[in-house]
């Protein structure tokens, strides 16, 4: 592997920046555009015409919008009581040749599609729900029910989505729950279902566990294909293992990945508990030796060998690690070559652990690194509230979700736009290429 390809990109350093985006031009430019899908493929610029590092909004919206076969469908899912505006929330996000693919979190009956493209038809950000409505139908079994989360390999186009199988706040479901699973769809080939895996019930009980995010393992840079998937579980509070050659699965649970003393979270001047869930960021080294996992509710970091994990009777307990702890309560975890990004929620910012970095000055291996080095990314009260999942692309960028969950869980969120945009793509420029990737460092420019 080669480290040159892991250092910052020169262009981000010595930047002239002309111009400041305050937040209230933010919300002034989203008025003149609209307060829904208000800003596409806003960039910062600077005086060389290099991005600036403080990052960028791609899509942005005050209540999502989505992208309807026409207005009659549009009006069956109103009557049928599956779509109301104010009810989808924003949350994953992934990238796959330059197209940006999220989830909107089914949490009631009234979302009308979980897994969706990105689209921009008029000058306006759309949800297209992917592969198409009908496969995110409710009450299907053999369509998405509240996909939380998926991760695309950049190198074969196959993207693994979780699937929770149920709706889980809110007015009730009418339709029973379907057994939690991973579905696999082909990029290349618009979408094409290629794999679907229903967990046990045994496993993972489709009235308590909610999968909330992954990671992909080939467990060596040589290997051609995924082997493993690591998933962690918030219902359950436990990581589950996928092998998907033997198409078997088990899993692991430990204290750690419990809650602690760091469960409530100040943001903004105001202390929150509705969010302070147990075991959910996930991440891997891009070597596939460790893999690292995080409380919502808590600060603390842990890491534990994969070669644990892919053992069904492998000694968690006796393996896993604390390394420390974050400046902030995290979401997601997303994983580059070198570091580990996150988004530190109490300080409306991004984060990332130089994980490298840290090994080469502690002069350890792996599984002997300890967390020190946490430089910010960006930070922003207002467009970096909440950021929840990210995503690092092949092309040296960083993608990340920011929901206003807070507000959200708490029932405060303004979809009037009086409060500017709830929801929000972003990227930066981080000169870090996803932990999967094989192909030669992309030129950005």
């Amino acid at each position: 592997m080669d480290d040159t390809a892991w250092h910052q990109d020169p262009r981000l350093s010595n930047m002239g920046v002309t111009m400041t985006f305050t937040p209230s031009l933010w919300l002034t430019l989203a008025v003149l555009m609209g307060t829904s899908a208000a800003l596409t493929s806003v960039s910062l610029k600077s005086t060389n015409g290099a991005l600036d590092p403080r990052g960028e909004v791609v899509h942005e919206w005050t209540t999502l919008e989505y992208d309807w076969p026409s207005d009659d469908v549009k009006a069956d899912y109103i009557k049928r009581g599956w779509y109301e505006p104010n009810k989808s929330h924003l949350s994953g996000i992934d990238v796959y040749n330059d197209e940006v693919y999220v989830t909107a979190l089914r949490m009631t009956p009234e979302v009308p599609s979980g897994l969706n493209k990105v689209v921009v038809k008029n000058g306006r950000s759309l949800l297209q729900p992917f592969p198409s409505l009908a496969a995110n139908e409710l009450g299907k079994c053999e369509s998405l029910q509240s996909p939380f989360a998926s991760q695309t390999d950049p190198n074969t186009g196959l993207m693994y989505v979780l699937d929770v199988g149920r709706t889980w706040r809110g007015p009730p479901n009418p339709y029973a729950p379907c057994p939690p699973k991973l579905v696999v769809f082909d990029l290349k080939n618009q979408g094409a279902l290629v794999r679907k895996h229903e967990f046990l019930e045994s496993l993972v009980p489709k009235n308590v566990s909610i999968l909330n995010d992954l990671v992909l393992d080939y467990i060596t840079r040589k290997d051609q294909e995924v082997k493993y998937i690591y998933i962690t579980d918030i219902g359950s509070v436990q990581i589950i293992v996928f092998d998907l050659e033997t198409n078997s699965s088990w899993s692991f649970k430990h204290e750690s990945m419990q809650t602690d003393e760091d469960r409530v979270m100040a943001i903004n001047g105001v202390n929150y508990t509705q969010l302070g869930y147990p075991v959910d960021g996930i991440a891997i080294d891009p070597d596939f030796l460790s893999v690292y996992y995080c409380p919502i509710g808590g600060r603390k970091l842990f890491q534990i060998p994969t070669s644990v994990l892919r053992d069904p009777d492998g000694d968690f307990a006796g393996s896993v690690r604390l390394l420390g702890k974050k400046i902030s309560n995290s979401d997601g975890l997303a994983s580059g070559q070198s570091s580990i990004f996150y988004g530190a929620l109490t300080l409306n910012a991004v984060y990332k652990w130089e994980h490298l970095k840290d090994r080469e000055d502690q002069k350890v291996a792996e599984g002997g690194v300890t967390l020190v080095t946490q430089t910010e990314i960006v930070q922003n009260v207002t467009t970096y509230s909440f950021v929840d999942s990210l995503k690092v692309d092949d092309k040296g960028y960083l993608w990340f979700t920011s929901n206003r969950a807070q507000l959200y869980f708490s029932d405060t969120m303004d979809f009037s736009g009086a409060s500017g945009s709830n929801f929000r793509v972003c990227r930066v420029y981080v000169g870090e290429y996803s932990y999967l990737w094989k192909g030669p460092a992309a030129v950005v420019g």
